[in-house]
């Protein structure tokens, strides 16, 4: 299995993007052991995965969501606005 290479020293919490690189890389030892022992599984898997992937329209969910993100950022930033507007007044009514 792959070992974490942080640096010594760094004993302390986690980072958010530690966190993520540790568990990215335990997936990836663990799929290169299933490989190791169940190849003819992880070829069929693999070749499914592919497959699947093919068949999708994979360009056309991407636009949507990207359509999707930029019509709700509009709405999202005016609300973060009002609710920072809130904060302000009251922090200058409430001293």
């Amino acid at each position: 299995m792959l070992k974490s290479t942080k640096p010594p020293g760094t004993d302390g919490p986690a980072t958010c993007c530690g966190d993520w690189k540790n568990a990215v890389e335990d997936l990836g030892g663990r799929a290169q052991e299933f490989a190791r022992k169940e190849p003819a599984q992880a070829v069929g898997i693999a070749f499914l995965a592919g497959l699947v992937l093919t068949l999708l329209p994979v360009g056309r969910i991407v636009s949507v969501l990207i359509r999707l993100a930029f019509a709700l950022v509009r709405p999202a930033l005016l609300i973060l606005g009002a609710v920072k507007l809130c904060e302000e007044f009251d922090k200058r009514n409430n001293p």
